[in-house]
This record gives C-alpha cells, structure tokens and sequence, in this order.
C-alpha cells in the first residue's frame, strides 16, 4: 500500500512474565485481551436514579449483584480538591473553592464547569505528562556502565505535556512516538514536532561501552521493543527475545520479526556506542536528528556542529574527562529516530548475536486474534505500518490498554490492576464488559484523552466518598463501592509545598538541564544543573539515572530504568522524618506562617482547604504558627487526596 495511502487511513481513524508454563485454560484458547472488542450491552440496575453515566451501570449492576449497596457522594470541599490535584497536580485556590462551594447550580452543572476550568489549564499537561514519563523510562542521562547526558530529552518531556494540553488524539499521540518522522505533515513546525515524538524510542538506558557492536544495537531494539509492546499494548513481548514467551501466545520468529522494524531504523540519542565514537560520554552531534527546514528536505544526521566545534576530534580534544562540560542549546537538534539500513532482522539463538538464524519477514505477526500489519514496502522499516496497525480502531489492546491507564489514573486502581501487563500472567479485569464500553467509546470520541477522563470525573463512581470500612464484605474495594483514597506522589507534593510557600514559578526552565561527560559508577560525571530548591515544578527538574535526588526515592518516585505504569506506595520512616526536620519543610513552613500571620484559620484554609474545628483552634493555641503549620503539612490529609 502506498505511504499516502496508508496515512490517510490512519487519519481517518520491567516485568517479563515467569518462566511458568501457561495455565490449561489458555491451551486451546485465546487470553482475553487478544480478542476483539465486542459493545456490551449496558445493563439494567434496580436503582435507576442512581447512575450519571453508562459507565456507573456496569459499576451498580455488580454491586447489586452482591446485594451491595454504593457509599455516599463526596462533599463538594473534598471533590474540588480531588479534582484539583487529579487534573493539575496542585491544590484549588482558596476562592475556587469558594467559588464552587457556594455555586446554587445543582451539583453536575457546578462540578462540570470545575472540570472543564481544569481541563483547559495549562497546568493539566504537566500533571498527566508524569504519568505517561513513568511509562516511557524517561530520563536525561543513558544510565548503566557510562552514565552518559541525554541533552535533548527535555524536548521529548515537553512534547508530551504539549501534546497533553492540545488534546492531541490519541492515536496520533501514539503514532508520532513511533514513526513522527514519516508521518505527513503540512507545516514544516508540524514535521519538527512528530520529530521530537520519536524521541521516546532513544531514551532507553543502553550499555554504551558494550564492545559487541552487533550486542549493542539487539540490546537497544529490545528496549524499543519492550517500551513500545507495553506501554501501547500492555505485553510483555521482550521476553520473547531468547525463546518462545513461556506464558503468552508470542513465538521467537515473532519478536524478531517485530525487531526487523527497529533494526531497520536509526536511533539518535545523542550519544553512541564506543565502536561508533571515542565513547568518552562527550554528546555527539552526530548523533542527534537535525530538524528540516523544509518539508521536502531529508531528515538525517546534522551537517553543523554546535558553536565552537568544528570537528568531533575538538570534541576528543576537550581533555581531563572530569571536567564539568555546559552544552548550548542548538533549535534545531532533537534526539530521535529516523529510517536506517533496511534488513531483516537473523533470529539470534538463545539471544546470542553470533548465533543466527534465518530472518523473519518484518512485521509478520503470529499474535492469535490480532489483525495482522500492512504489508512493509521493501524500503521501508515498518515503523509506519506499525504505527497504523496499532492505532486502528479494531486493534484489541491499544485503546482497552488507555482507557485502563486513564481509570487508574482517577479511581486509584486499574480495571485491569497490572496496568503494564494485559496478559496471561498480569490481572483479569474487574469489570470486562465496563472495560470494553470505555475502549469503544474512547475511539468513537475521537482517541480524545480530555473527553475521556470527562467523562470519567463526571459519573458517579469517580464522585463517591473514600470512607472506608475493614468490616465491608469488599473491604479490598474490588467492585468500586466507594472512592480510593490516592497518596500524593512526590511532584504534588512538592509542588504544594513551594505554591504555598508562594516560590513556585509556571515558567519552563530554559536551556539544557544536564551537565557533563558521563562516567563509570553510580553516580558517574553527569549531573543536573535543577536542585530540588529550584523554583520550577518537579516535572521540569532532570532524572540522572543512578543518581536520583535522595528526596525523590524517599518519595516512591520509580526508577527511570523501569517502565513503571503504576507507582509503588511505600510507608517508611525517612517520609515521616521529612516532615519533621527537613530544612526545606522548615523553611516552607515559615513563609506559610508569614503569609497568614497569626490567623490559626487562615493557615488551616492554606494548608488543608477547611476551616478548623473548635477542638483543633484550642489545641493550636499551644503551638507557635510555624509549629502548627509544619504539623499540619505532615499530616495524612494533606498528603492524600480523599
């Protein structure tokens, strides 16, 4: 099919699983994510007054079921502040919440219009970009033996909170991580931006002092593969690289013939192999995508060197490998991907890359119930097919697996729990057929993520109350009789404390946020030029891999090696201590003291977003304001949303 062809129909529309052998159940069976999608018929409930949406029904019905009943609406102080933090990561101002508080329109209208405001924030991009950064192993370094800058990733960081903010369709969103540069495009800053997408398959953290050049470049196709079957499709298909999957319905033969299609590409970080360059861990702009000017000019590797250099043997010259190394900002470098050598990919035996087999045909899938790719033009890599053929509407798994992210996201828990892992060895769905009802309304709304998570924030599911009760015949919340209350993560938090501290600044740090060479280590001679002091919000702040700020491990921030969909929530001490005698805490704690003066309300109203009970003004009145203050940041109703 012609390239035109194929983009007009696509307008139109770091767990491997155990080495144990598939249950019975799946021996002559298809696992359920593989099949397709089928409209549910939306069920009858006996509480007909109940729901908000068709989406509550499902949710009502099996409660009914189990002759359940759901919990309370939430009040309109605690969903305001739930929505806040939910969609912009911050908490509402004192006159939002009055403003909605005291709204006479009746509770849908008053709380649509609180998340329509949200939604059109530009701060909504920064929040729900983290989310898919976790997904993606986002980091500014390369990590492992040679921890090596990523000069360019804060491009990729601000794609997504853009592409987030603009609504960008999901499928497009998608298609331009994967094959951005052979999309059609109408303005030469469009071309530029789908570039600056691809840039999510040069992020992976790579062995660059791997002397194997062969090695090397199956090492980096497994992490594109990896990233790419997981965060699109929820499969674990990497582990199929040395031998069939022991678990799920993926043969050898197919995960090469996936891997023909990034074996076929070039990969642009930034930085390459010591087979390639000096391996001094200096960025080599040879290394980068240089950006067209034009929509017809080839995209390929830059003709300039930054200013200054004329020569990689300036770069080798610069000497003592320990000096702290500053790189400018050239517009028009982006690290990302672009077509390479076109070949099949041998099938390495037992993932020996001496020991090879013949290659499969690139893209030719034996996935049961999948449809299969488009046929790859023999000069092509295929990442265009594999761009269409993911995001085509009867595609299984790349809209149950976002609408699922989505859920997860708001309701504290996935339909599917194992967010990152739709197969046999990850979790059966909750509520199948609600599932499949979000998938198709998803891609009937046009991939539209703002749409989506509307209309989640609207039913009546995501409006109950949080209040628990271990007695509860579903103590564990499985059916969603009421909300989950959800801890903070660290950018919230840290983000709250600095705009109550009034230091936190909405301006994008410019220029390049790393410095350095690389290095041997944990720590390794980069580092980023953004302490946790800084004023910007956490997103903005660079991940070195292997040397992550102490606060932001303490904080269950996940390791930027890991594509982590679902962060772990940890109770430890060093949290409590943080809260306690943190010089940060501290200061922060001050410069709320300072704004209220001496008003004990006016700090409850900041910190909590409630009035004080008269038992709490008594018992205040033991305590400087400082004190207080800092005793009311470290409670749990500050650090959870409810």
């Amino acid at each position: 099919m012609p390239t035109q062809g194929i983009c007009a129909i696509f307008v139109s529309v770091a767990f491997c699983g155990s080495a144990i052998q598939a249950s019975e159940k799946y021996e002559n069976e298809t696992p359920w994510s593989y099949q397709r999608i089928l409209r549910p018929v939306v069920p009858v409930v006996k509480d007909g007054a109940w729901p908000k949406d068709d989406m509550d029904r499902f949710i009502l019905a099996k409660l009914e079921k189990e002759n359940l009943r759901p919990i309370g609406d939430a009040s309109r102080l605690t969903l305001i502040r739930r929505a806040s933090f939910d969609l912009r990561g911050l908490p509402p101002t004192q006159e939002e919440v009055e403003r909605f508080v005291k709204d006479a329109a009746a509770d849908d209208v008053a709380f649509a219009k609180v998340v329509d405001a949200f939604l059109q924030s530009e701060r909504f991009g920064e929040r729900w970009a983290r989310h898919w950064l976790d997904v993606v192993r986002y980091a500014d370094s390369v990590g492992r033996v040679w921890n090596a800058p990523f000069t360019y990733a804060w491009k990729y960081r601000d794609w997504v909170i853009d592409s987030l903010n603009a609504d960008k369709p999901y499928n497009r969103f998608v298609a331009e991580q994967i094959a951005g540069d052979l999309l059609p495009a109408t303005t030469v800053l469009q071309k530029r931006d789908q570039i600056v997408g691809t840039g999510m398959l040069a992020l992976g953290s790579v062995n660059l002092q791997e002397g194997d050049y062969e090695q090397f470049v199956l090492d980096q196709v497994d992490d594109q593969i990896d990233v790419v079957s997981r965060a699109f499709m929820g499969l674990t298909i990497s582990c199929a690289r040395c031998h069939d999957h022991k678990t799920e319905p993926v043969s050898q033969k197919d995960y090469y013939a996936l891997a023909g299609i990034f074996y076929s590409s070039r990969t642009l970080p930034g930085q390459a192999n010591r087979s390639d360059m000096n391996g001094s861990g200096y960025v080599d702009p040879e290394m980068l995508v240089d950006l067209p000017t034009k929509l017809d000019e080839r995209v390929g590797p830059p003709s300039q060197l930054p200013e200054g250099i004329h020569s990689m043997d300036d770069i080798r010259a610069l000497g003592n490998p320990k000096t702290t190394i500053r790189y400018d900002v050239d517009p028009h470098l982006c690290m990302g991907v672009i077509e390479g050598e076109i070949k099949d990919c041998e099938l390495a035996v037992g993932g020996d890359p001496n020991d090879r087999k013949a290659a499969p045909e690139r893209g030719k899938l034996g996935m049961p119930s999948l449809p299969p790719l488009p046929k790859i033009p023999a000069k092509s890599s295929g990442r265009l097919e594999l761009a269409l053929w993911m995001t085509q509407a009867t595609h299984p798994l790349t809209s149950r697996v976002a609408v699922n992210r989505i859920w997860q996201h708001l309701m504290g828990e996935g339909i599917v729990r194992t967010v990152d892992d739709f197969g046999i060895t990850g979790s059966d769905p909750t509520h199948p057929e609600l599932l499949d009802h979000l998938a198709i309304r998803f891609v009937e709304g046009g991939w539209s993520v703002k749409k989506m998570i509307r209309a989640m924030m609207l039913s009546r599911t995501y409006r109950l109350a949080s209040t628990g009760n271990p007695e509860h015949h579903d103590a564990g919340n499985k059916l969603r009789w009421r909300m989950n209350a959800k801890r903070l993560e660290l950018e919230p938090l840290r983000d709250t404390l600095l705009q109550l501290a009034g230091k936190l600044t909405f301006d994008r740090p410019e220029g390049i946020q790393v410095a350095g060479t690389g290095g041997k280590g944990r720590h390794g001679l980069t580092r980023g030029l953004l302490g946790i002091d800084e004023p910007y919000r956490t997103i903005y702040l660079p991940v070195v891999r292997d040397n992550v700020p102490e606060l932001f491990s303490t904080f269950d921030f996940p390791g930027p090696t890991q594509i982590k969909g679902q962060r772990d929530v940890t109770t430890v001490a060093p949290q409590a201590l943080f809260f306690m005698n943190n010089e940060f805490v501290e200061e922060v704690a001050g410069e709320i003291a300072a704004k209220t003066g001496k008003d004990v309300k006016a700090a409850y109203r900041l910190v909590l977003g409630r009035e004080p009970s008269s038992e709490e003004m008594r018992d205040a009145g033991e305590l400087d304001l400082q004190t207080l203050v800092q005793a009311l940041l470290g409670t749990a109703e500050f650090r959870y949303i409810f």
